[in-house]
């Protein structure tokens, strides 16, 4: 049993690790200057398919992206866009992809990508109209 118990927490102090340094390494890129020159140059629709992608591909558990969300809505960054990241983070989840190829066949998982990647661009467009 003492095995099998160090075997899963290193796989759990592994997985909270990636996702760490995901986060804190994203967030070193993240300054006032960079946060304007995105909302000058990068439309609303476009921030918001590229907050669900980068939410998409961030390892770990959702408490780890919270850091980040907490310095984008300082940096004056819309709620949608937040509301993307952290929506394509839950909903579109990769790790997934292979255990439902493997019960539904690969159809499933890329119909559910493609409408979740569509419910969390709708659901940061409305956001956005509605709040912001």
């Amino acid at each position: 049993m003492i095995p099998y118990f160090l075997t899963q927490l290193w796989k759990t102090v592994f997985l909270v690790s990636a996702g760490l340094l995901f986060a804190l390494t994203l967030g070193s890129y993240v300054d006032n200057s960079l946060i304007e020159s995105i909302k000058q140059n990068i439309n609303i629709p476009m921030q918001i398919l590229y907050a669900e992608l980068i939410g998409f591909v961030s390892p770990g558990p959702r408490y780890i992206l919270y850091p980040i969300l907490a310095t984008l809505r300082d940096y004056g960054i819309g709620t949608g866009v937040i509301i993307a990241l952290l929506s394509g983070h839950v909903l579109i989840e990769p790790s997934t992809f292979f255990v439902e190829v493997g019960f539904f066949g690969y159809r499933f998982p890329l119909k559910r990508f493609l409408i979740s990647l569509l419910v969390t661009f709708f659901a940061g467009l409305l956001t956005t109209f509605i709040i912001d």
